[in-house]
């Protein structure tokens, strides 16, 4: 079974921020379309009421009927992609939850499938949480007590010392600055982010 590092779980934390924006965004077009749909939908049910009260518009009526039809198959069409981009937008949402837990958890390599996969099993139905808390809550508390085994053992010194959240401090005066790289590890460990800014001359944009 293969295993992910942390830097291909913040990459992978960056493709999921994308994704939820563009599903965000989706899913606010389709509102407005729905909202559209349904307004010209009742105009075309009116009109199938005022039609049918005239006896002399047969012609009429049997055509308001097939456009008010087709109106209703569009919005009915509509709620169906709407439908599905919540089920992404939710799923893609948990899946960065605890991509990032997991990554600032600083779980073991050679843990991170079985953690993954304790934690979506343990998620609540049909929600985002576990427990009824966060996943980053809920994992603050599991890798400090039960889930402590899958995260790697502390360094106390040296140059591989571990900061506050158990991941290793690096001399990152010596890294190129990237403002991508720097973005994705604001969500995931914001310390040695504004660290890494800072060493760099690019502390201005810690804020």
């Amino acid at each position: 079974m293969t295993t992910k590092t942390i830097e291909e779980l913040q990459a992978d934390l960056a493709k999921a921020l994308d994704s939820i924006s563009r599903l965000e965004t989706k899913n606010s077009e389709l509102i407005d379309r729905e909202k559209t749909e349904k307004s010209r939908a009742d105009a075309a049910e009116k009109k199938v009421g005022d039609a049918a009260k005239n006896a002399a518009a047969g012609d009429e009526l049997a055509t308001l009927k097939l456009e008010h039809s087709a109106l209703i198959a569009e919005r009915d069409s509509l709620r169906a992609e709407r439908d599905q981009i919540k089920t992404d937008l939710h799923s893609t949402r948990v899946d960065h939850a605890i991509s990032a837990a997991i990554a600032s958890g600083n779980v073991d390599g050679k843990h991170v499938d079985a953690v993954e996969a304790i934690l979506y099993r343990k998620l609540d139905k049909d929600a985002d949480t576990i427990g009824g808390k966060s996943v980053a809550d809920f994992a603050k508390s599991y890798f400090a007590k039960d889930g402590a085994h899958y995260v790697r053992a502390a360094d106390n010194s040296g140059a591989d010392a571990v900061g506050n959240n158990g991941a290793k401090a690096v001399d990152y005066s010596n890294k190129p600055f990237a403002l991508g790289e720097y973005q994705t590890m604001l969500q995931t460990n914001p310390e040695q982010a504004k660290a890494w800014a800072t060493a760099t001359g690019n502390g201005f944009i810690n804020g």
